[in-house]
């Protein structure tokens, strides 16, 4: 049975992206996340604070749904 959870998460985690819009409430603050598409095929996450600071990521060729998780886990605040 472990290994049947360790697969579906797996899996989970490797499912692409395309388009994101999303509003992230945590500890009082509302975050917007959003995937930015460029013209040079390079595709960023980018976290939006209700403040307008803005955390964006490095040039992604996809983007993966263990990407997103990554990307809020460094940063979102603790």
């Amino acid at each position: 049975m472990q290994s049947n959870k360790y697969e579906l998460r797996r899996r989970l985690m490797g499912i692409t992206v395309k388009e994101l819009d999303m509003v992230i409430v945590d500890d009082g603050h509302t975050f917007r996340l959003m995937i930015k598409g460029g013209s040079d095929d390079c595709m960023r996450l980018i976290l939006l604070s209700d403040d307008y600071e803005m955390i964006e990521s490095k040039c992604l060729n996809d983007v993966r749904l263990g990407t997103i998780i990554s990307f809020l886990r460094k940063a979102l605040p603790h």
